[in-house]
């Protein structure tokens, strides 16, 4: 479930016996001439074995499968192998590791389901969000060009994971083996560093959008250092204790017994989506014809090439990208299939599933809200809003919050907390890893306050970031982009798996230069956004935007800003 949206969610990790599976000779003989790898997607043959396959699939293993997918993407077989040696038991508790091999593996319908859950969840709170500058045609464009990409991108991994194991005889059980496979040393190096940094982000990421959510629950009313309208910075304090307890604790192995809860969550997350952005319309029929939201095809002309244009498409475009950002999870999920030749369809599959439950999110809720979408989902699923509502600044966030509105808002808030028992003690691991002569092998100590300094971190970012969208746009465009983008295209091509077609080639480039595109305007798109000016809270004024003829219809009804709470 992506905070995107996420979605999706990063990393990936192993199964406890990493070592022994790296030891073990490939199945198929070792070749210097493979060119014949398996190309073809063999979607019919994911409903093999029908649904009863489905429901007898085990839910902890799903669980454990996720928290393995998570940490492999920035430890590598040689990594955790070493880690075990150095740690032992404890860091087989805190990764939630076993001795021996699960006999139960993965079906294809069991894959599908694993990568909807990571990619449904916090992303459709911003989905609608991000149509008002752009109008009704680029950012839907955008999401689907995600997904076009990962999915192209999974199936360039997937085949270049088969010709390495085939040619070099190496066991690709994590992105980095497969990195490394391909592209030498300093490839998976540069691949786990921005695999850790990535679930860093998330980390802060999420801590932004819970401490909003809480408040949108139990507003805190008190003064944050002469802001008066900042009670989800209290709420960023209130959620610290978590926090700690998932970086000191062992929170993993609740999290896969929990594991069950995945599908209820992921379908009411949806359910109530719909709901919200449905609820948007038909309260949109409650106002003056002649206030109601204004929409748009594309931006003018006149400013479709502007600098602030091409930096809201980088945003845009950054912010549908991260919804489908889980490459890197796809090396150690085959891993643990049934069939591995099944993962590159299934993982498809399950984008374009995702995609179609993004889409009509988008869609009404750009035609109820109008071009006064609230940034978070939750905040514009109210009633009981004052008198002419509509004529006031932040109309949709005036009134209460509806049962609909605080049921979604516990539904992703609870989605975050238990997926954080994930993130956070993987993002210790993976910096313990980077720097092993300090926090393995150095001073007990040093472990401990790092620990303690993640903590701060996530604290001060959470109280001084306010667009949790701009955050999550600022971790894909830096972050997400290199390994989902850029290193399966380069691993793909640089270790010649397959003769394509000229226009695949040109495809592949232009995805690339799209990436960077990302990576460079993205990043700075977002960071622009990250702390916007604050304005006053909700209904406090008459929006500066009516039209002359609402205005009127406002002054009519003698529409006044409600006095501040």
């Amino acid at each position: 479930m992506a905070l995107h949206g996420s979605s999706p969610q990063v990393l990936g990790a192993v199964h406890a016996d990493a070592a022994t599976a790296s030891s073990t000779p490939p199945s198929s003989p070792a070749r210097s001439d493979v060119d014949d790898v398996d190309w073809d997607l063999d979607f019919a043959g994911l409903w093999e074995g029908g649904w009863e396959e489905l429901l007898r699939e085990d839910a902890e293993q799903i669980g454990e499968a996720y928290q393995a997918s998570i940490l492999g993407g920035v430890l590598g077989a040689d990594d955790e192998h070493e880690i075990e040696e150095e740690m032992g038991e404890g860091f087989k508790e805190s990764s939630g590791h076993r001795e021996g091999r699960r006999e139960h593996k993965l079906s294809a319908k069991g894959l599908i389901s694993n990568f909807v859950l990571s990619i449904v969840g916090s992303t459709v709170l911003g989905l609608a969000s991000q149509m008002p500058r752009l109008g009704w045609i680029l950012p839907p464009i955008s999401v689907v060009a995600g997904c076009i990409i990962v999915s192209e991108n999974t199936r360039l991994v997937t085949a270049t994971i088969d010709k390495l194991q085939a040619q070099k005889g190496i066991t690709v059980l994590a992105y980095p083996d497969f990195v490394r496979g391909a592209l030498g040393i300093w490839g998976k190096r540069i691949s786990s560093a921005t695999s850790m940094l990535a679930l860093l982000g998330m980390m802060c990421t999420t801590l932004v959008l819970e401490a909003q959510n809480f408040n949108f629950l139990l507003p805190v009313h008190w003064s944050w250092f002469g802001c008066n309208a900042c009670g989800h910075k209290w709420w960023a304090v209130f959620l610290t204790p978590i926090g700690l307890a998932y970086v000191f604790g062992n929170p993993g192995i609740l999290m896969k017994r929990a594991a069950f809860l995945g599908p209820i969550v992921c379908i009411l997350t949806i359910i109530l989506a719909w709901m919200g952005v449905g609820m948007s319309v038909a309260a949109s029929t409650a106002m003056p014809e002649v206030c109601r939201g204004s929409h748009k095809l594309l931006p003018a002309p006149s400013e479709f090439f502007s600098v602030a244009m091409v930096l809201e498409l980088a945003k845009v475009g950054s912010y549908g990208f991260y919804n489908f950002a889980v490459i890197v999870t796809v090396p150690t999920l085959r891993n643990q299939m049934k069939n591995p030749k099944k993962t590159a369809p299934a993982a498809i599959f399950a984008y374009i599933l995702a995609l179609c439950l993004f889409l009509p999110i988008m869609f009404l809720g750009y035609l109820g809200f109008g071009n006064e979408v609230p940034e978070n989902l939750v905040d514009g699923m109210r009633d009981d809003r004052p008198s002419g509502w509509w004529a006031l600044n932040r109309s949709w966030e005036t009134g209460k919050l509806t049962v609909a509105g605080a049921c979604l808002d516990l539904i992703v808030t609870i989605n975050l907390l238990m997926t954080e028992a994930i993130y956070i003690p993987c993002t210790v691991l993976a910096i313990e890893a980077s720097f092993p002569g300090l926090f393995r092998r150095g001073p007990a100590w040093a472990s401990k306050v790092m620990r303690g300094v993640v903590v701060a971190l996530r604290l001060l970012v959470a109280v001084g970031i306010e667009s949790f969208v701009a955050m999550s746009a600022l971790v894909a465009a830096l972050f997400c982009v290199c390994n989902n983008i850029i290193f399966p295209i380069v691993a793909f091509h640089y270790f010649k798996v397959k003769k394509v077609s000229r226009l695949r080639k040109i495809c592949h480039a232009l995805v690339l230069v799209y990436g960077i595109f990302i990576m460079i305007f993205g990043t700075y798109a977002a960071a622009l956004q990250l702390s916007p000016a604050p304005g006053l809270p909700p209904g406090q004024e008459i929006r500066e935007n009516l039209s002359p003829v609402c205005r009127a219809t406002a002054d009519v009804l003698n529409v006044t800003a409600l006095a501040p709470s």
